[in-house]
């Protein structure tokens, strides 16, 4: 990866939108096209581009291990979108049980709508605070400030310092040679 292309990968991150809830497509779509979405939607911060965020095995399994719903008449709705863009993104740092329970703790305390936009909205300024401003005493964006909602603030947190980190490793590993 050369300069030009560090620099390329900077900017995709602090350009990175995680989509709203109310963005997220309205007509319920067939697992190659989850995938494809999916993939799509994320590239701006998948530092490993050679790795897959999701596969059809992967999105079987999640359907399996009930991470999701199973899908209706083998289509996914924006329930499904919001969880699965949520699990692709923190499975970098977190087991998907861990997620799991991130995920159920946040539903416990809103409506998913609510919470995906919150985890959404933390996400973009925990990339920016990262990779930008490194100002990290940005104010919550959650409507009512609850250990659940800091769990998040955190957790987002967690994933930006780790592809921070990928980041700067990688870079330095291809300035010097190795």
């Amino acid at each position: 990866m050369n300069k030009g292309k560090s620099e390329n990968l900077m900017r995709n991150i602090l350009e990175f939108h995680c989509p709203r809830y109310n963005e997220l497509p309205k007509v319920p779509l067939y697992k190659e096209q989850v995938i494809e979405y999916i993939e799509n939607v994320l590239k701006g911060i998948n530092v490993r581009h050679s790795e897959r965020l999701i596969t059809p095995t992967m999105l079987n399994n999640y359907v399996k291990q009930k991470v999701v719903s199973p899908p209706k008449d083998k289509k996914y709705n924006e329930k499904h979108l919001a969880y699965l863009i949520i699990v692709c993104i923190l499975k970098q740092v977190f087991t998907i049980q861990e997620i799991c329970n991130l995920i159920r703790g946040q539903i416990n305390t809103c409506p998913i709508e609510e919470a995906y936009d919150f985890f959404c909205v933390e996400l973009e300024k925990s990339l920016k605070a990262v990779f930008d401003t490194r100002n990290f005493s940005e104010p919550s964006s959650a409507r009512r400030v609850t250990r659940e909602s800091e769990v998040v603030r955190s957790t987002v947190m967690s994933f930006s310092h780790k592809i921070y980190i990928y980041e700067y490793i990688f870079d330095e590993v291809i300035k010097k040679g190795f």
